[in-house]
């Protein structure tokens, strides 16, 4: 099989394979178009024991508002429990004792508990807190939500089976519309929740807690095995909830407001949280859901859920690979599969959110496309077992967010997204020219998008304090450009000493095909052989006389020597016709020994060597970035 032939077949096996996540996503698309959203009675005379869980850490300007919310809840003072987990290390600490003494303190039970040691971070937090729960059920809110003042008494409501281990609410967005980043977010977590949340739910699939707005019985974390110390702890703890028999259910009203990150870097920090999380509890538990009583349904979903940013790897690797594909002019489907993907997520969004969101869908599909390699990244190291901390989502409040605390500085893989993303944008360009337009939908799109994360987290760094060791950092910096540039000046060198003279090779040879001249014929052969090499065959993995170039050349000038002889001959002669046609078929099937013989060029044995040195240098550096 040819190098064209090989790269065509493993895109295509990528594709088929995101295409499972797809259809998946059309079947639960088409389970939760049709859910009633469901309204309960709140009356009761027997409220249960609520305790509520908040773990903090470092959420100077969100943490006052959440004890504030928890104060005004509509709920029996006397079976309420606010138990505060804080691991801060700044004046947080202040501010939640001040807002609770005005608050809380003699109107609701009061805990609030300081960890000597942040240890399994907020899984840990959790756990600590349940060691001093006293109600049946415990409410978890993360500090940037806002719960309404019948929360409680709403989502309690739920709990009519005995089995119902969680319920986790939909969640809406205090700074939504604040700008294309947070539109972008909104809009992608709203079709999380109202098609695949929603659809499991229905169906009695696997449904995940969230993390944050929702309501858990105490028994069920408990036989479950508690709150553990993963990156995912509440998908890794769901998990384990449904192996031991109880259900999660999702309801779309009541909502909880919250924030989405208004900065990219702490965007792209969560995003790599939850991906990494979501592949660290797959090879925790996805072999046990496999053995387990559940149903085949809860299995597949399982199975899909628990894997769903697999295919932005498989995206990243076709991104790899697309050079090769259009060097050797591979045919390209991914634009059907790129199309077919917006517009079942455009009518998604038309059925379940409304036309007016519709928006906004340019803004989801930027943000989306524009974490394939941040969340590629994290699939990566979860599944080589690269144990991260559980780096907090910052949080900023009301109002204008740049110049707060907590701002994220500028990272390395920033720059990497920028060079990527340019690339990106030139294969576009290279693929128009080629008339590989299924290239250049997709090849732009994933570019701009690239692109798009790597600038804005450049432009959202803190000014003036982009590192905290400027000088050593500036001067990695400058490092990893010149490893860049390097590099790229290697590959266009190469490209133009090797591939793109084989390809000027091919032109001259294809317009030999096409001409009914055998003088002009005989022309185009003497300017390919003057661009061809003499000798050599590049395909070293497995050589075969195709593409040797000494059995080539010396074709090509026997053929030279054939077009000679011909233009000797009458042009209406049925010899000429004769001869005139076999020498075109000749030269048709020596281009595509040339083009077959060409993109081994770029992925040679020294064009590997001087490619890993530049990504191992680049790799050294960002590691110690």
């Amino acid at each position: 099989m040819s190098l064209g032939g090989s790269v065509q077949l493993v895109i295509v096996a990528l594709s088929v394979y995101s295409i499972l996540y797809l259809l998946n996503y059309v079947y639960l698309a088409f389970i939760s178009s049709s859910v009633p959203r469901k309204h309960r009675q709140t009356a009761s005379e027997n409220w249960p024991h609520v305790s509520i869980h908040i773990p903090i850490y470092n959420e100077r300007y969100v943490a006052g508002r959440i004890i504030q919310a928890i104060s005004e809840l509509d709920y029996p003072r006397e079976k309420l429990q606010l138990i505060v987990v804080d691991d801060s290390e700044d004046d947080t600490t202040a501010i939640i004792e001040e807002t609770a003494s005005r608050c809380v303190v003699g109107k609701i039970e009061f805990v609030h508990l300081r960890r000597s040691v942040r240890q399994g971070f907020k899984g840990g937090a959790l756990q600590e807190a349940l060691k001093h729960t006293k109600g049946d059920f415990i409410a978890v809110f993360d500090a940037d939500f806002v719960p309404s003042r019948d929360f409680l008494k709403r989502v309690l409501s739920f709990f009519d089976e005995e089995k119902v281990g969680a319920v986790q609410v939909r969640w809406e967005h205090l700074n939504g519309q604040q700008s294309v980043l947070t539109r972008g977010q909104a809009l992608n977590l709203d079709l999380h929740f109202e098609v695949e949340q929603q659809a499991r739910s229905t169906a009695r699939y696997f449904v995940n807690f969230n993390g944050t707005a929702g309501i858990w019985r105490r028994r069920c974390i408990e036989e479950a095995g508690g709150w553990r110390g993963c990156l995912a702890e509440d998908l890794e703890l769901s998990v384990r909830a449904h192996l031991k028999g109880w259900r999660i259910v999702y309801v779309s009203e009541p909502s909880c407001p919250g924030e989405v990150p208004p900065q990219m870097q702490a965007a792209k920090r969560q995003q790599y949280r939850w991906a990494y999380g979501a592949i660290e509890t797959a090879k925790l538990h996805l072999l046990n859901i496999m053995r387990s009583h559940l149903s085949l349904g809860v299995k597949v979903q399982s199975f899909f859920h628990l894997t769903r940013h697999i295919p932005q790897l498989m995206f990243l690797a076709i991104l790899m690979l697309t050079p090769v594909a259009i060097l050797a002019n591979v045919p390209s489907g991914n634009a059907l599969l790129s199309a077919s993907w917006a517009l079942i997520s455009a009518a998604v969004v038309t059925a379940k959110l409304g036309t007016g969101r519709l928006r906004e869908f340019p803004y989801m599909v930027l943000f989306t496309t524009s974490m394939t390699v941040n969340n590629s990244l994290a699939v990566l190291d979860a599944l080589r077992g690269r144990r991260r901390e559980f780096y907090r989502t910052p949080k900023f409040g009301e109002g204008e967010w740049r110049g707060k605390k907590y701002v994220l500085p500028l990272d390395a893989q920033s720059y990497f997204e920028i060079a990527f993303g340019l690339w990106l944008l030139i294969l576009s360009i290279l693929s128009s020219l080629k008339l590989l337009l299924g290239y250049t939908i997709y090849l732009v799109i994933s570019g701009v998008s690239i692109l798009y994360a790597g600038a804005l987290s450049l432009h959202h760094s803190p000014k003036g304090v982009i590192t905290m060791r400027s000088k050593r950092l500036k001067s990695l910096r400058l490092l990893i450009t010149a490893i860049i540039a390097a590099g790229l000046i290697t590959a266009v060198s190469g490209y133009y000493q090797t591939y793109y003279r084989l390809d000027y090779a091919s032109g001259y040879l294809a317009r030999g095909a096409s001409s009914s001249d055998a003088g002009e014929i005989a022309g185009y052969i003497e300017k390919a052989l003057e661009i061809l090499p003499e000798t050599g065959n590049p395909v070293w993995i497995f050589p075969t006389p195709r593409t040797d170039f000494s059995l080539i050349t010396k074709d090509l000038q026997g053929l030279l020597t054939t077009a000679s002889s011909l233009t000797k001959i009458q042009s209406d002669s049925p010899t000429y016709q004769q001869g005139l046609d076999q020498l075109k078929d000749s030269l048709k099937t020596i281009r595509e020994q040339v083009s077959e013989a060409a993109p081994f060029y770029l992925i040679s044995p020294l064009s590997l060597i001087l490619a890993t040195s530049w990504l191992a240098a680049l790799a050294y550096v960002l590691k110690k970035y």
